[in-house]
């Protein structure tokens, strides 16, 4: 039953959600020569090649976008039922449904489970990664031919891990460490896995030193107060995705957060449960933010921590089995009881409505490429602000016999002004613009030099998902 609502909830989403500006540039790349795709990802992104390589499979296959949604939502069910293995070994049944029934709703993976990117796929390979170390740790009995294959397995999702996202290092660390603290007698076999995944990682190295500098949104526009985006990262990167900058609704949703956390800890970490591997899922969410803090990169987006929310769902899932188990005080059992009850009930509503709820997708671009192509003319000079939009309307009738204008850095505000001088109409698109031009010089710059004679503010509850449209006309145009 868990399963199938883990299923019901991505399969709606990936059914119904737009696609999103980073999944549209995913698919743009699978769909390139090989050769072109990979030197593209290694000058322009920061990402290793294992989910192009998978998705750029598939686009030669000729697979519809569709498949690509479907597989990445498939990994999210599978990454339900890994983690419901990692739990089970260590912990009980108990405590693996309540954390496996967490994962099948929680927001944030209803979010990102549906997404084109390497995120969730990614997810699945760190827990596959953990289940079979689990498997050495916790069957003393099995042959050595079985143990053999097993570490086998293991280097394999190690190597997988690096080649699929820089992250993967942060699992190797964690379980490396593991081995050294708590089963020193895995800790030699754990280095060799570890050296034999990095040695078929090497000829990565000279782009990953490329990427680096770019890596972690270490951009100038994407600045902010460090203090804030950690305080609402909790709540972000479980219950409220993507509320950065929603006042009071991402506040809320960070103490919301911050209280199940220090709940899940209070509760789950007694009796030695630190000596459990199921417990160092979350060491890599760990890492993650303690190099973003020493590097001053903004590793603080909630796709970097889904290993974290991961680990959040076992704590529950143990927090949840002592008080079922009647551990603590007699006279708090029944209301925590109750409480947990709500609390679920509330889980289950908000994964539904991340779901089912248009207000909480990705940007409506079919309305915007509705929008262009109806009230469109020939000619008419069309620009992004910032300019990732391009790659989910490319293609269509929207851009058709359309120049364009794609902003990406700061300071290319002026070009875009300069540019468009020579057009009598043209349209502005807003999308998450303020780090290309804080300042709003081009929408002013426009507004000085035409008058608007039509806007459209396609609104989401999530604010880096909302686009405005302004048609700038001047004469009779």
């Amino acid at each position: 039953m868990i399963l199938a609502l883990a299923a019901l909830v991505r399969g709606i989403g990936a059914a119904r959600r737009p696609l999103q500006v980073d999944e549209a540039y995913s698919l743009h790349l699978a769909h390139l020569p090989l050769r072109q795709a990979l030197d593209t990802l290694a000058r322009l992104d920061v990402h290793p090649p294992g989910f192009l390589l998978l998705t750029h499979v598939l686009a030669a296959v000729h697979a519809p976008p569709a498949a690509f949604r479907f597989l990445v939502a498939a990994c999210g069910v599978v990454s339900v039922l890994v983690l419901y293995a990692i739990v089970v070994a260590w912990h009980g049944r108990r405590a693996a449904l309540v954390a496996a029934f967490v994962a099948a709703v929680l927001p944030v993976f209803v979010f990102y489970d549906t997404m084109v990117r390497m995120y969730a796929p990614f997810d699945t390979l760190a827990l596959a990664s953990y289940a079979v170390l689990g498997l050495v740790y916790t069957r003393d009995g099995l042959p050595v031919w079985q143990r053999r294959m097993l570490w086998t397995a293991w280097t394999v999702l190690a190597a997988l891990l690096v080649w699929w996202l820089y992250l993967g290092f942060f699992v190797l660390a964690a379980q490396a460490a593991y081995a050294a603290v708590v089963r020193r007698e895995g800790l030699a076999r754990t280095l060799a896995g570890t050296g034999a995944a990095l040695l078929t990682w090497l000829p990565q190295w000279p782009v990953f030193l490329r990427q680096l500098p770019r890596g972690g949104l270490a951009f100038p526009g994407y600045a902010g107060h460090e203090l804030q985006a950690l305080l609402t990262l909790p709540g972000q990167a479980t219950i409220a995705v993507q509320t950065q900058g929603f006042g009071a609704a991402a506040l809320g949703a960070a103490i919301l957060a911050w209280l199940w956390l220090g709940a899940a800890l209070s509760w789950g970490l007694r009796g030695g449960a630190w000596r459990s591997l199921a417990v160092w899922v979350g060491v890599p969410g760990l890492l993650t933010l303690l190099y973003g803090v020493a590097a001053h990169k903004l590793l603080y987006a909630d796709r970097y921590y889904l290993a974290a929310a991961y680990w959040l769902c076992i704590m529950t899932g143990l927090a949840a089995d002592r008080v079922t188990a009647g551990v603590g005080p007699s006279h708090l059992r029944r209301p925590l009881q109750v409480a947990a009850v709500c609390a679920a009930a509330v889980l289950v509503a908000a994964g539904l409505a991340y779901a089912v709820v248009p207000s909480l997708y990705t940007a409506d671009w079919p309305s915007v490429a509705a929008i262009l192509t109806r009230q469109g003319r020939p000619g008419d000079l069309i620009v992004f602000e910032q300019g990732s939009p391009y790659w989910v309307l490319q293609g269509g009738p929207a851009l058709r016999g359309h120049p364009l204008v794609l902003l990406f850095y700061r300071g290319q505000a002026g070009d875009a002004l300069r540019l468009a001088r020579p057009f009598r109409r043209v349209w502005l698109v807003l999308f998450q613009w303020s780090p290309v031009d804080p300042d709003a010089r081009l929408l002013r710059g426009l507004a000085a030099a035409d008058h608007a004679v039509g806007a459209w503010r396609l609104t989401r509850w999530l604010p880096a998902e909302t686009v405005t449209l302004i048609l700038f006309a001047r004469g009779r145009s």
